[in-house]
């Protein structure tokens, strides 16, 4: 069992080392979405050096906020794989092991009837900007993996079954998102690619990102024998702390 966190939101980079050394985690996987975090604020260098005098793997989530890569703006999705672009280079300097990506977003929207959203507005856009420039960037870039995220059918469904057919794409399943939204079963149905799993609890309602045990998700989804990386993605000591501890009582992937 490969054991890490997304470090706590007030800890430093040189913290969230130095913490997961003296609670025996194995990885850290920095979201870049945080300032402290971000390629452009930190070194590769310091990672590096940290990396190596603490003995801890370093994971990368790439920024989700900086990135659609479903954008109906042409624009914005070129801006998109420069970013993603230039966190690939920064994984690469600093030796990470994975960079964590979410595909993007489609907009609804407020109306005086409430939000309205229409996935059919974007089926075919969708799948088109997908397969036609997110495939050729996943079959180039091994050290990516796919997130699940928002909800998957339609024309995300059809590209993200070819992406999987055609490239040899890694995948990071949270389970968290898995227990909240719609057509995830594919990540389980291959969970073979799964390289990383995101691992918070909730009600089973909205994204609460709960400590483990505080909510109604069934973690035996995850396979007994999985034995790649399982990352904490509570972003606070005390939560991640008991949600070692949780795993370790419930025997769960030991």
């Amino acid at each position: 069992m490969k054991l890490g966190f997304q470090p706590d939101i007030d800890h430093t980079l040189s913290e969230a080392f130095r913490f997961a050394r003296e609670n025996n985690f194995g990885h850290v996987e920095l979201l870049l979405d945080h300032p402290s975090f971000y390629h452009e604020k930190i070194a590769p260098e310091e990672v590096t050096e940290l990396s190596n005098s603490y003995d801890v793997e370093v994971l990368i989530h790439a920024s989700a906020i900086n990135t659609n890569f479903i954008s109906i703006s042409s624009e914005m999705r070129r801006a998109s794989y420069r970013e993603i672009e230039k966190t690939v280079l920064f994984a690469e300097k600093c030796d990470a092991k994975l960079v964590t990506v979410h595909i993007g977003w489609n907009p609804g929207f407020i109306t005086a009837r409430g939000f309205v959203f229409r996935e059919e507005w974007y089926d075919r856009h969708n799948e088109k900007v997908l397969t036609e420039e997110f495939l050729p960037f996943i079959r180039k870039n091994e050290i990516v993996a796919i997130e699940n995220t928002i909800n998957i059918s339609g024309g995300i469904m059809r590209a993200l079954e070819r992406i999987i057919e055609e490239t040899e794409a890694k995948l990071t399943f949270d389970i968290g998102h898995f227990s909240v939204k719609g057509g995830h079963e594919l990540f389980l149905e291959n969970f073979d690619r799964v390289e990383n799993v995101h691992l918070h609890d909730n009600r089973k309602e909205y994204d609460e990102h709960l400590q483990l045990g505080k909510g109604e998700i069934d973690f035996e989804l995850i396979p007994k024998d999985y034995d790649r990386y399982l990352t904490l993605e509570l972003r606070d000591e005390d939560a991640i702390l008991r949600s070692r501890d949780f795993i370790m009582e419930s025997g769960l992937w030991m």
